[in-house]
């Protein structure tokens, strides 16, 4: 990626912010609702109350979600920049 089009998808999340960090608030809640539903282990919990204030479950579940996972994630984020050359050579090879 060049440089212009790192600084493109810069504003772009800016500009998009508001959206992307709802659409991933939305995803993260409802992926694990279903996984409290599918799961048999789980089937002790009442969602049912809960339910009630989606939008206070979805801040609640994100939050918690980050917490768990921001160190992991900018850890990974770190190491994409490593990556990226060892893939590409990588994949020039198979070629």
């Amino acid at each position: 990626m060049t440089p212009e089009q790192k600084e493109k998808f810069k504003e772009l999340i800016v500009k998009y912010n508001d959206i992307l960090l709802n659409s991933m608030r939305l995803a993260v809640a409802e992926d694990l609702i279903n996984l409290i539903i599918l799961n048999k282990d789980d089937s002790d919990f009442k969602l049912k109350d809960t339910l009630q204030n989606k939008e206070e479950l979805n801040q609640f579940i994100l939050k918690e979600f980050l917490k768990q996972n921001s160190s992991s994630v900018v850890h990974e984020l770190k190491k994409m920049d490593e990556r990226i050359p060892k893939i590409k050579k990588q994949f020039k090879k198979k070629k």
